[in-house]
C-alpha cells in the first residue's frame, strides 16, 4: 500500500511540475493564420503597427467610423487572433463607433511572445496610438475585454481616463480560474495573476457594461456577477444566451443594442463632467 501511495504521489508531482513549466501553453494559444481579413468581410479597415514601450511590433485594424466620436478597443481572448472577431467590429460599428481590434504580442502577425506584463504593454501602445495617431481624447475610448481580455481592458481602465469599460465573459482573476477548471492545481502555481477583481474595483466614475451567460460552460456566471458587484456606478448587466465560445453569435442583437444604449449613456456622463 505504501509503495502505491508512494507511486501516485510521484504521478501527481511530475503533473504539477509540468502544468507549470507549460503553462504558458495552457493559457496563451496564439494562431498566427489569418483566416479573413476585413475586406473579404466587405468592411473597411486600415492596418496598423503599434511599438510597445518595450519595443515589441503589434499589429492591428483600425475600423472608421465618421459619423462616431467613439473608438472602442477589442481585447481578445487567449485563442486565435483578430481574423476571427471581425463579426464583433462590425457590430460595434453598427453601434455606433470606430473599432481598433488589435493582437496581443506572439499572435497574429505580432512579434513577440505574450506574457502578462507584456499585455499590459501591448494594451498601454494601442491606447498611446490612438491617442497621437488618430487624436482621440481618452475619454472617447472605450475598452472591450472578452474572457482573458476582460483584465488586460480593466487593467487599462485604472491607468487612463476612458470613457468606459466592458467585459465580456471575463474572469474574476486568474487564480480562481485555475482552482475551478483545475482543483487538484494549488493555485499559487500560477504564475500570472490577470486580476480583474482588483482593477474594477479601482474604478472610480467610469460606466461600465458587465455581459455574462448563464450557460457559460468555461467561465462561469458567478464571475460575472461578481465583477458587477464590484463595480462602481453607472454599471449595468446583461445576461447573454449561449456558451462561452458561442454566446455572441447567439445575443448579436443583444449586445449591439447594448452596445448603443452604453455609448449613449458614456456619452452623458462625459459630458455632465462624470469623466
Amino acid at each position: 500500500m505504501g509503495s502505491i501511495i508512494l507511486t501516485l504521489a510521484g504521478i501527481y508531482l511530475v503533473i504539477l511540475l509540468l502544468m507549470y513549466i507549460f503553462q504558458n501553453h495552457l493559457l496563451f494559444m496564439p494562431s498566427s493564420a489569418i483566416f479573413q481579413t476585413p475586406q473579404q468581410a466587405g468592411l473597411s479597415a486600415e492596418d496598423v503597427w503599434i511599438e510597445t514601450s518595450d519595443g515589441i511590433r503589434i499589429h492591428g485594424w483600425y475600423f472608421p467610423n465618421e459619423e462616431s466620436e467613439w473608438v472602442v478597443v477589442l481585447s481578445h481572448g487567449n485563442a486565435g487572433n483578430i481574423s476571427g472577431r471581425i463579426a464583433i467590429a462590425e457590430t460595434l460599428l453598427n453601434s455606433g463607433a470606430a473599432v481598433l481590434m488589435y493582437d496581443y504580442r506572439g499572435y497574429g502577425k505580432s512579434n513577440g511572445r505574450p506574457s502578462e506584463r507584456g499585455l499590459y504593454k501591448d494594451i498601454e501602445g494601442v491606447i498611446h496610438f490612438l491617442k497621437d495617431e488618430f487624436d482621440y481624447p481618452e475619454h472617447r475610448i472605450v475598452m472591450y475585454g472578452r474572457s482573458l481580455g476582460g483584465a488586460v481592458a480593466a487593467y487599462a481602465a485604472t491607468r487612463f481616463n476612458l470613457g468606459g469599460l466592458v467585459l465580456d465573459s471575463a474572469f474574476i482573476n486568474l487564480k480562481r480560474m485555475v482552482r475551478e477548471v483545475y482543483p487538484f492545481v494549488p493555485a499559487f502555481l500560477a504564475k500570472y495573476e490577470f486580476p480583474t477583481d482588483h482593477y474594477i474595483s479601482e474604478l472610480q466614475n467610469t460606466p461600465v457594461m458587465i455581459m455574462h451567460s448563464p450557460a457559460d460552460e468555461i467561465i462561469r456566471f458567478h464571475h460575472g456577477e461578481h465583477l458587477y458587484d464590484l463595480a462602481p456606478e453607472p454599471k449595468r448587466f446583461i445576461e447573454l444566451r449561449g456558451g462561452h465560445n458561442d454566446n455572441f453569435f447567439l445575443s448579436q442583437e443583444l449586445i449591439e443594442r447594448s452596445w448603443e444604449t452604453f455609448l449613449h449613456d458614456a456619452y452623458s456622463v462625459s459630458e455632465t463632467g462624470g469623466r
